[in-house]
């Protein structure tokens, strides 16, 4: 014990004099937030899912052969990469303090060499090339060139222990508690670098519980087939919320882990849990994994259309993460598409037929929004260059298309709630249906409205989620709903 306070002493009055004793560090959820693996992984899944099938048969070779076999195909963006940055002030100051630094890393060398490039604080690279540099072949590796306990080493992860009983000193970073106990069994723990711990409005924030406000939609046949009286069908139509809101927030997810680069390229989107490395991209595949089989087992219970159209609707809202997202006009009408879904699978789950009139004018209101929805987004990201976002294929010259054709659609819903106001169904369910023109006169408003806010730029990335926090269009839906009252 005396041996190993005079040790630490020591150490310590060196602390500010330099150190003979290379430093070395680990690269992956050590340097970085992130593991180059994953982020190489979901780069070449989202080219085509298909390879998930190849990287199978290229593991059965070795992680090496695996790593070298998907960087072959994707390129990583080393400037973009979520970096631990209170670690690299602590190497900053070791280099300028003349101490030697060595990056040692299981991801391939050629990467690690690019990262060297962008922080030159690092006097030797040792990277994966033939053979995967983790654990005890990393070890060998740092012995032979530097000796047993001739050299610190940075870490964070259960295969770095072998390393800290052979290094004079460790450091971990974010390390669990189970971790820290065995490094300190094995050897001189001198400082641990622990990020905040994650609170829940994290991982709400994740998943995107705000967004479940969309599946409210689920209630729309309920309302109008004034079916609101029977408490089986509530009961059916909420869990049917619950359902469409975890198979949704499993594609928010996947689509998050799809546009890593993307949103850390976004003022606002880079701070995402995924983007900014609070949350790993393993953890974010076994969430949506979670999520998913959650919904699906929901959706089971109910009834088999119900659980058909929860699964088209995930395939869709996949295909549009993965696709249709970058493709002009697609988009547009993909989004739309997937909002409707929503009053469908509500028609399916309580067995209401959904009537030709609410299908027409859902499509061409929720059409009207998804243009709203990519008009605000493509406004925020557009520069000097014409081009609007990245990964779209959108000009300048597209903006006041998208505008004519998203107010068009939008009056057009107005128009087909009107000619239903005059067809047959009306007078069955209605026995005042004169009171609903003015609920075809406040759409319009409200249309209206929702547009001049996006010309100006105010409007947030979803239209449905700026209404709910909006108090014009909350006053707007209560007189909507006491109009329906006097009418009925």
């Amino acid at each position: 014990m005396e041996s190993r306070i005079n040790k630490y002493v020591k150490f310590q009055k060196t602390d500010f004099l330099g150190d003979d004793y290379p430093l070395v560090v680990d690269l992956d959820g050590t340097l970085i937030k992130t593991d180059l693996l994953y982020e190489g992984a979901i780069m070449l899944f989202r080219k085509n899912p298909l390879y998930i099938f190849l990287c199978m048969l290229w593991l059965l070779k070795g992680k090496a052969h695996l790593k070298n076999k998907i960087f072959k195909i994707v390129h990583l963006r080393y400037d973009l990469l979520p970096y631990n940055i209170q670690l690299l002030k602590f190497l900053q100051a070791e280099s300028a303090m003349g101490r030697k630094l060595v990056l040692a890393t299981a991801s391939l060398k050629a990467h690690a060499l690019e990262i060297a490039k962008m922080y030159p604080i690092f006097d030797e690279v040792y990277g994966t090339e033939k053979i995967n540099l983790k654990g005890f072949n990393k070890l060998k590796v740092l012995v032979n060139n530097f000796g047993k306990s001739r050299f610190d080493y940075i870490g964070d992860s259960k295969a770095d222990l072998k390393i800290f009983a052979s290094s004079r000193y460790s450091y971990l970073v974010n390390p669990s508690r189970s971790l820290e106990r065995k490094t300190k069994k094995v050897s001189y723990l001198k400082h641990t670098w622990r990020s905040q711990k994650l609170p829940l409005r994290d991982y709400v924030k994740a998943i995107r519980v705000y967004q479940w406000i969309k599946n409210v939609l689920i209630f729309v046949p309920l309302i109008t087939s004034h079916s609101l009286n029977s408490f089986h069908l509530i009961l059916e139509a909420i869990a049917a919320f619950f359902a469409f809101s975890f198979a949704a927030s499993a594609g928010y997810v996947i689509n998050d882990l799809f546009d890593l680069n993307a949103d850390r390229l976004h003022p606002r989107k880079r701070l995402r849990p995924f983007a900014s490395g609070k949350l790993s991209i393993l953890s974010g595949v076994v969430l949506a994994f979670i999520l998913l089989a959650a919904g699906i087992t929901l959706a089971s219970l109910l009834n088999f259309n119900f659980l058909i159209a929860l699964v088209v609707y995930f395939v869709i809202s996949f295909a549009y993460s993965l696709y249709f997202k970058k493709i002009i006009l697609y988009d547009v009408f993909i989004l739309a598409l997937l909002y409707s879904s929503r009053v469908i699978a509500g028609g399916l789950v309580t067995n209401i037929s959904i009537s030709f009139w609410l299908i027409a004018f859902s499509t061409f209101i929720f059409l009207s929004l998804a243009f709203v929805k990519r008009y605000s987004e493509l406004m925020k990201v557009k520069d000097e260059t014409g081009l609007l976002s990245r990964g779209r294929e959108y000009t300048m010259q597209d903006l006041n298309l998208l505008q004519i054709m998203g107010i068009a659609t939008g009056f057009l819903s107005v128009v087909v709630f009107s000619l239903y106001i005059e067809s047959p169904d009306v007078a069955r369910l209605y026995s005042y249906p004169k009171v609903l023109w003015g609920i075809s006169l406040l759409f319009l408003f409200w249309i209206s409205r929702i547009w001049v806010i996006t010309n100006r730029g105010e409007m947030t990335d979803d239209p449905i989620v700026y209404a709910v926090k909006d108090a014009g269009s909350y006053l707007t839906f209560v007189i909507i709903g006491l109009l329906i009252c006097i009418a009925i």
